[in-house]
C-alpha cells in the first residue's frame, strides 16, 4: 500500500552540471545499460515509492557541483547507470524525488532528461536524496556511488523514487499517532499461514486460504490493467531470511474489476502455488462479519482484529497489530481500519478469530489522504467480492476460472 506522508515543505536543493566531464565521461554521459534495470513510470504511479535494491559504489571517481548550493559531491561510482526510470509526466503537479537508504556513507547522482548530472551526499545522515520540483518527462539515469574507495563486497543500498511531498517518511499520521506494530514470530501459526509474496520487480504479503492459494492485493500485480509484476514464489512464515515452507507459482487471478479500472472493492487476486504447503501449514477461512460481530465492532465490544505483514520499513520482518480499531464496512466492498500499515503490507490479511480457526474479512490495499483530518485513512478491501470469486474459482489450484498461468 502507498504510505501516506506528512505534506511539509521541503528545501532540498537539485544539483546540477558536472565539473569538466564530457557525454560518455563516466557517470556524467555515455549512458549504458543500467545494471540493475529500468522501470516505466507515469505520474501518480503505484505503489509509491517505488524501491530496487543495489550494490553501491564502483572504480569511477567523480567530482560534481551542486549549483543552488555551492557544494562538492564526491564518489566512487560504477561507469554505467545503477538504475534507469523512463518518466512520464502527467502535469499533475507532484515533485519527483530519489534518496537512497544504506548502512554506507553514499552518494547519489542522477541524470535528468536534459543531460544535467544532479547530485548529494549527505541529506538525512550519510544517506542522500535528490528532489526535481517540477520533473520532467524522459530518461533519469541513476547511479549510487560510496563516499569511501571499495573494500571487499559493495554495501547494498536500497534506491526509493516518490512524488510524496516529504522525501523521508514522517510515519505519525499514517499510524495514528504511534506505531502499535509488533514482530510476530513467522514459525508459530496462525502467523506461518502469512507470507513474502515475492514478485518479479517488488514484495507483498499473501496469506494461505487453501491447500495451494494464497490471497493477496491486486495491485501487487497489475497497473493500468496490465499485469506488470507477476509473482515468482511464496515464503510462508517468512522471518529475517528464513522461512517455515516455500513454493514457486503455477499461476494468478486478478480481479477482473480491477483490470477494468473498477478498483474500488476489487483490489484483490489469488496466486496459484506448485505446492500444497496449507496441507502442511493449514489455512485460513474467508468469510465477511456476521451481524452480531458487525454491531459487536461499532460498540466497541467486537472481537480483536489481527493483521500482518512485510512492512517496507523494516525489510524481511513480519510485524503486525494485535488489536487494530475499528472504523466501519464503508459503501463498495471497503473497511475502513486504524491497523498500523506501510507498503510492503499491500495483500495482508484482517482477521479474527473464529473458534479454533482464523477469518480473514479484510485485505490490506492502501492509505487515503486526509488532508482535512487528524489522520489518513487505512482502506482494505472487505471480503464480500472474494467470497463470490472464490465460490467460482475455488481454492485447491488453477483447475478451473479464469486463471493465468505463468509462463
Amino acid at each position: 500500500m502507498r504510505p501516506i506522508l506528512a505534506l511539509t515543505a521541503l528545501a532540498l536543493a537539485s544539483p546540477a552540471l558536472a565539473d569538466g566531464h564530457k557525454p560518455g565521461d563516466g557517470p556524467a554521459g555515455g549512458f549504458g545499460a543500467p545494471t540493475y534495470g529500468e522501470v516505466s513510470l507515469v505520474t501518480n504511479f503505484q505503489p509509491d515509492p517505488h524501491t530496487v535494491q543495489v550494490e553501491a559504489g564502483g572504480p569511477t571517481v567523480q567530482t560534481h557541483t551542486d549549483q543552488r548550493t555551492g557544494n562538492r559531491c564526491q564518489g566512487h561510482f560504477a561507469d554505467a547507470p545503477d538504475f534507469r526510470l523512463n518518466f512520464t509526466d502527467g502535469d499533475l503537479g507532484f515533485p519527483l524525488s530519489f534518496y537512497v537508504h544504506s548502512g554506507a556513507d553514499t552518494v547519489l547522482l542522477v541524470a535528468s532528461p536534459d543531460g544535467e548530472v544532479h547530485c548529494n551526499d549527505d541529506y538525512e545522515g550519510l544517506n542522500p536524496a535528490i528532489r526535481f520540483d517540477t520533473p520532467q518527462g524522459g530518461a533519469y539515469n541513476i547511479w549510487v556511488g560510496t563516499y569511501a574507495p571499495l573494500s571487499g563486497q559493495p554495501p547494498v543500498a536500497e534506491l526509493s523514487i516518490t512524488e510524496y511531498e516529504t522525501i523521508t517518511p514522517d510515519f505519525t499520521r499514517a499510524f495514528f499517532g504511534e506505531d502499535d506494530r509488533v514482530v510476530i514470530d513467522a514459525a508459530t501459526a496462525p502467523w506461518n499461514m502469512i507470507g513474502f509474496l515475492d514478485l518479479s520487480e517488488a514484495s507483498c504479503t499473501a496469506t494461505l486460504i487453501g491447500p495451494s492459494t494464497v490471497l493477496t492485493s491486486a495491485h501487487c500485480l497489475a497497473e493500468n490493467g496490465q499485469i506488470v509484476t507477476p509473482p515468482v514464489e511464496f515464503l510462508a512464515g517468512f522471518q529475517n531470511g528464513a522461512h517455515v515452507a516455500r513454493s514457486g507459482i503455477s499461476g494468478y487471478h486478478v480481479a477482473q474489476g480491477y483490470l477494468n479500472g473498477e478498483q474500488e472493492g476489487t483490489d484483490y487476486a489469488f496466486v496459484y502455488l506448485t505446492e500444497p504447503l496449507g496441507d502442511q501449514l493449514g489455512w485460513m477461512d474467508v468469510g465477511p462479519l456476521t451481524a452480531q460481530e458487525l454491531s459487536a465492532l461499532q460498540s466497541g465490544t467486537g472481537p480483536d482484529i489481527l493483521q500482518a505483514g512485510y512492512s517496507y520499513d523494516q525489510q524481511g520482518v513480519l510485524t503486525g497489530n494485535l488489536s487494530c480499531p475499528f472504523i466501519e464496512v464503508a459503501p463498495q466492498n471497503v473497511l475502513v481500519h486504524q491497523c498500523d500499515t506501510l507498503q510492503g503490507d499491500s495483500g495482508s490479511p484482517l482477521f479474527i478469530q473464529d473458534g479454533e480457526r482464523f477469518r480473514i474479512i479484510g485485505v490490506e490495499s492502501r492509505t487515503d489522504p486526509m488532508p482535512d483530518q487528524e489522520y489518513d485513512r487505512n482502506v482494505a478491501m472487505y471480503v464480500d467480492y472474494v467470497v463470490r470469486e472464490l465460490a467460482t474459482l475455488g481454492t485447491g489450484g488453477p483447475s478451473s476460472g479464469p486463471v493465468t498461468p505463468l509462463k
